[in-house]
């Protein structure tokens, strides 16, 4: 199941807040180290005084403070391992936080990719549309002249035709000029003639 975007951001605000509370972790146990550090130091500097007090007084220390020393010795191996104690949670607390970022940025990465956009394919998809539209394009221009050329054959053809009847037409007209031209001196000479027959008589 893909994890949405929101899901994502949801998950490292969390991530985030519980690191947050780790590193205050982490902050509050280096601060009591560096207090014990502090401690065994104070305490091994105790220990070189008595022994420098000793050396000058020239004489054994006192029952009393030896058992003190031989008390703080046992408080300081105490701790001194408390303190490995929490230098080893620490260094385990790193090294877990580690594999945990690890893993959330290889989920993170995975989910990322598994949600991104193929812009190649976009891109190919929107050349491959933009090539449609112009061949519909060039195919209806193509039907449009081809109409057109249907259009004027057509005229053409009636052009043809209407100039065909026209000289028919025009022959036709010819010829009953010819005749009636024909007809014409014919009815003349006849005139002609008997004006001539009613003189001589």
């Amino acid at each position: 199941m893909s994890l949405t975007i929101q899901q994502i951001i949801t998950d490292a605000k969390r991530l985030a807040g519980r690191l947050k509370d780790r590193d205050t972790i982490a902050d509050t146990l280096l601060n009591e180290t560096n207090a014990i550090t502090k401690k065994i130091d104070a305490m091994k500097q105790f220990q070189e005084e008595v022994d420098v007090l000793n050396e000058v007084a020239n004489q054994k220390p006192h029952s009393q403070l030896i058992a003190n020393i031989q008390k703080e010795n046992r408080h300081l191996r105490e701790i001194q391992q408390e303190n490995r104690e929490l230098r080893a949670a620490l260094e385990d607390y790193q090294t877990t936080l580690e594999h945990i970022m690890t893993k959330y940025r290889e989920h993170t990465t995975e989910e990322i990719y598994k949600t991104r956009i193929d812009f190649k394919a976009l891109q190919d998809k929107q050349y491959d549309e933009i090539i449609k539209h112009q061949a519909e394009k060039i195919h209806e221009m193509a039907a449009v002249m081809e109409q057109a050329a249907l259009i004027d054959e057509d005229r053409m053809v009636c052009n043809e035709e209407i100039i065909a009847r026209l000289k028919l037409e025009n022959q036709g007209l010819r010829e009953m000029l010819g005749i009636a031209f024909k007809h014409g001196n014919l009815i003349n000479k006849m005139e002609d003639k008997t004006i001539q027959t009613e003189t001589s008589t």
